[in-house]
């Protein structure tokens, strides 16, 4: 197991001090669905500075930080990313975790971070300078609403790029309910919605596409699993693996949601003015606010970046998934 000795501290200033470079807060609900621990890998080797906060955590029943955590403390320790650091989030008791009880019992204890740490640390960091940062919605929206209501003031400078929304109710699994990281805190998502003035929405419309499903037959998964898996594979593979034994395969929303948070050209957005309904769900309003949405994807673009960051490979279409 990797160590953890070296856990960082949010002591030190977070804003990258190279020309241009920006922050990037990665929210994640890490290790249910295995798409947010494939975007964690591929943030740990594309962004200088990087912090990730953990959306929907679950209690670790021996105490210290929550499960999500403290697991993708180890992945990123393992990743040769010790620098970056791991805030235990608000839990919703939502989503649990995908791993199984030999891998959560073996999970090391580590200094505890907190939502309040961060918080703390983005006021005195926004005293001295007007750059924004980024922030990486893969999960509910709690964590962020937390922050804007803390601190009210900030919102101008967050950027926002968040995984989920949908207009086409024929596109979607479930037209009777909102996407799923709208609809686990719809207070939450309404807050930083209304609150943030720079908001882009990777669409669940464009995030379950056929294009980018990944299944056991493609090679990171057969990389993740197999026996000669490095050992920083061991959580995102068990994770994987457990997804797949009632699933055949995972959208890879997440890292597509990464690659428009660092501006890559894959994903193409419009100005849409929306209105947010109580449950999070959102429809088209003429009189309502102004937020940008994915409009298309250049999904061959973006299997060929993933490709180069976490060694997938497409090989054949994946089946339509039921759930």
């Amino acid at each position: 197991m990797p160590s953890t000795t070296t856990v960082p501290t949010l002591s030190a200033p977070i804003l990258s001090s190279a020309v241009g470079g920006r922050t990037v807060v990665c929210d994640t609900d890490i290790y249910h669905d295995p798409d947010d621990a494939i975007m964690l890998i591929a943030a740990a080797r594309t962004v200088e500075s990087l912090i990730v906060v953990t959306a929907d955590e679950v209690a670790a029943p021996n105490g210290g930080d929550g499960l999500r955590a403290r697991a993708a403390r180890v992945l990123l320790d393992g990743l040769g990313r010790p620098d970056v650091p791991v805030i235990a989030g608000k839990s919703l008791e939502g989503h649990r975790i995908s791993l199984n009880h030999e891998t959560l019992t073996e999970l090391p204890r580590a200094p505890r971070l907190d939502l309040n740490d961060l918080i703390d640390q983005l006021r005195a960091e926004f005293e001295h300078t007007s750059q924004p940062l980024i922030w990486l919605g893969c999960g509910p929206m709690t964590n962020l609403a937390e922050l804007l209501l803390a601190a009210p003031h900030l919102a101008e400078q967050v950027d926002l790029v968040q995984m989920g929304g949908w207009f086409d109710p024929a596109r979607y699994r479930k037209p009777e309910l909102a996407s799923h990281n709208l609809r686990l805190d719809p207070t939450s998502a309404g807050i930083a919605l209304r609150m943030l003035p720079k908001a882009r929405l990777v669409l669940s419309e464009h995030t379950a596409a056929e294009q980018i499903r990944v299944g056991p037959q493609w090679p990171l998964y057969q990389r993740l699993t197999g026996p000669d898996a490095p050992a920083w594979a061991k959580l995102p593979g068990s994770n994987f693996a457990i997804w797949c034994l009632s699933r055949s395969g995972s959208w890879m929303h997440d890292p597509l949601t990464l690659s428009a948070a660092l501006d890559l050209p894959f994903v193409k957005f419009r100005t849409e003015r929306i209105r947010i309904a109580e449950d999070g769900r959102l429809y088209r309003d003429p009189a309502g606010r102004a937020v940008q949405v994915s409009n298309s994807v250049d999904y061959d673009g973006f299997l060929a970046w993933l490709e180069d960051n976490t060694l997938i490979t497409p090989s054949t279409a994946m089946p339509a998934i039921s759930e």
